[in-house]
């Protein structure tokens, strides 16, 4: 039931208020009351126009705050606990590239990148455990698959009566981790053939050393290195010798593992790391073998160098390959480098077209063909 007086309740208590007024003089002229009661009418407009522009002021603080909140330069969006969109503005939407009423009391998670779920919770339940602001980057998806990386900024909000809220302002960082990328591949991977450069060579052989320690399987390095390159680029110009780089860095890769890797060492030079052969040394030459039979075999392959689809040129290339086995730490990264690049030399020496194998006390040969 309501607590408001009705009218009749309120006639009572004006007349009550009335009789309690101190009596009106008769000998107060008609004119003078007249007076009084326009100027308060007059007052009582000032006050209405004076309400009236209070009003509009607040509509239009309003409406500069929902410009500023749905047009800012980032996301802004609330969570209930159980990760349900309650608001987003419209920047934050249009990042997601869905219309606003269709976000809304729908779930962020089916918007993360799936590789990137986990790491979504983790944080989001870090977040409600904690009344300090936490940040975490990861990739977005929108409904058409496309991607985008943001950077979510996310406190959560505790009312006295009423269930914890997660506000997050969310940034596109896709620019920032696309040049992080670019210069990620400008330092660590060659710039024609798209292969690990000396660099990135380097820390990958770290790693199948500290493997071959854990494993005790042997590692093998080759030095390949093409034996015709240079007549080409005299004769045809470097443009065809980069198209015979490029093609030769995609022959190595289908002849090696995923976890193998090949890259370009420098000019016409590549270096096939394989990890994880064999804790027996003698079976882990026949495996070594095997691939840089195949390798020497796939390169001595004729090369049809095309310029915009067209078969501009027919080249035979041969390689040599020198190949050195490692095992644990025994043995210094520049060492291995060292005596697979003499081993590579052997095999020049002895009539190119072959794989040589380095070892201590003796050198072992192939020629493809024999």
């Amino acid at each position: 039931m309501s607590d408001q007086p009705d009218a009749g309740q309120l006639r009572r208590a004006a007349e009550a208020k009335l009789a309690s007024l101190p009596a009106v003089s008769p000998a107060r002229p008609a004119e003078e009351l007249l007076h009084e009661l326009q100027v308060h009418q007059i007052e009582l407009e000032m006050q209405n126009e004076n309400l009236r522009q209070s009003q509009l002021e607040l509509e239009k603080s309003r409406d500069r705050y929902m410009d500023f909140y749905d047009f800012a330069p980032v996301g802004y969006l609330t969570l209930s606990e159980g990760g349900v969109i309650l608001e987003i503005n419209l920047t934050g939407a249009g990042l997601l590239g869905i219309e606003r009423h269709r976000l809304l009391h729908k779930r962020l998670t089916p918007y993360v990148a799936t590789e990137h779920h986990d790491r979504w919770l983790r944080h989001f339940n870090s977040v409600l455990a904690s009344d300090a602001p936490q940040a975490s980057e990861l990739a977005l998806q929108r409904d058409d698959g496309s991607r985008f990386f943001t950077r979510m900024e996310c406190l959560c909000q505790r009312k006295a009566g009423a269930p914890p809220e997660v506000r997050i302002v969310m940034t596109d960082i896709t620019d920032r981790i696309k040049n992080e990328e670019e210069i990620r591949k400008l330092a660590f991977y060659d710039a024609l053939t798209q292969l690990p450069n000396r660099r990135l060579l380097n820390d990958r052989l770290d790693q199948a050393m500290s493997a071959s320690r854990r494993s005790g399987r042997f590692g093998a390095l080759m030095f390949v290195d093409l034996d015709n390159f240079k007549p080409l680029n005299d004769q045809h110009g470097h443009n065809m010798g980069d198209l015979l780089l490029i093609e030769v860095a995609r022959r190595i890769t289908r002849c090696l593992r995923e976890m193998d890797t090949v890259a370009r060492f420098g000019g016409d030079e590549f270096v096939v790391l394989l990890g994880e052969l064999d804790v027996n040394h003698e079976e882990s030459i026949h495996l070594a073998r095997i691939v840089a039979e195949k390798i020497l075999i796939a390169l001595a392959e004729v090369y049809h160098l095309k310029v915009h689809d067209k078969v501009e040129l027919e080249h035979h290339c041969t390689s040599s390959i020198g190949v050195v086995l490692f095992i644990n730490h025994e043995t210094r990264p520049d060492d291995i480098l060292k005596w697979a690049d003499m081993a590579m030399y052997q095999a020049k020496a002895g009539g190119r077209n072959r794989v040589i194998f380095f070892e201590q006390d003796k050198i072992t040969g192939l020629r493809i063909g024999e």
